[in-house]
Formats: C-alpha cells, structure tokens, sequence
C-alpha cells in the first residue's frame, strides 16, 4: 500500500508547475485585452467629450469655426489618454466637430484609431410669425 502511495506521489510531482505555467499567459493575455480595451473605450469618451465642447462652442451665436476647434482641442489636450488629436469644424447650418486621434498602445506598434463627431445646428435667433 505504501509503495502504491509513493509511486502516484512521484507522478504527480510538478504537476502544479506545469499547470501555472499553461494557466499564467492565458490569464496575463485576457488582463492585458481587457486593459487595452478600457483605454481604447476611455479614448473614444474623451473624443466624444471634446467634439461636443467644441460643437457648443461653436454653434453659438457669436461663435466661430476656430473658437469651437481651439474648444475641442483644449479639452482632448487636457486628457492624456486620446494621443495626437486632430479637430476638423465645418459646416454652415448644422455645425459638424469630428475629432480623431489614437489611443495608447499596450502593443508596440499597434495604433488604435479614434474617430468621433458631434453634429448640431447652428443657434440663431428668430422673430415669432403671425398667429
């Protein structure tokens, strides 16, 4: 009975090792996606935050294609994580602030584009018509 339980101990040496050593890349692997995937989500907010200011900037009455682009690229500057932002403003009636950029890499070389627009028409004022 003894030399029963030895022999299976034996066996079963290292057994633990080669177990971790499968398991931890898998687990590093899924850590790391789910880290860059939050840094791409947060990079997409940020883009999305500074197209609107830029849009509320510019659709004011009195403001300006180059009011609402300063807006919009002061506000992704102030947020390291939307890297190189670019701000396009156009429009006449419906005002259109597209800001693009990349989110951080946890991957050498991999660039992750960011895109996202905010559209809205521009404010004016208006006299009541005939009842």
């Amino acid at each position: 009975m003894n030399g029963r339980k030895a022999s299976r101990h034996r066996r079963d040496q290292g057994s633990a090792t080669i177990a971790a050593a499968i398991t931890f890349p898998a687990v590093g692997l899924l850590f790391l996606t789910l880290a860059q995937a939050v840094m791409v989500s947060v990079a997409r907010d940020v883009a999305q935050s500074a197209a609107e200011e830029g849009l509320r900037v510019a659709r004011a009455r009195q403001g300006t294609f180059v009011q609402g682009r300063a807006a919009a690229a002061s506000f992704a500057r102030s947020e390291p994580v939307l890297q190189t932002p670019t701000i396009t403003v156009s429009g006449a009636n419906t005002i259109s602030v597209r800001v693009t950029g990349t989110a951080p890499s946890l991957l050498p070389g991999v660039n992750f584009a960011v895109s996202r627009t905010a559209r809205g028409a521009r404010e004016r004022f208006t006299t009541p018509g005939p009842a």
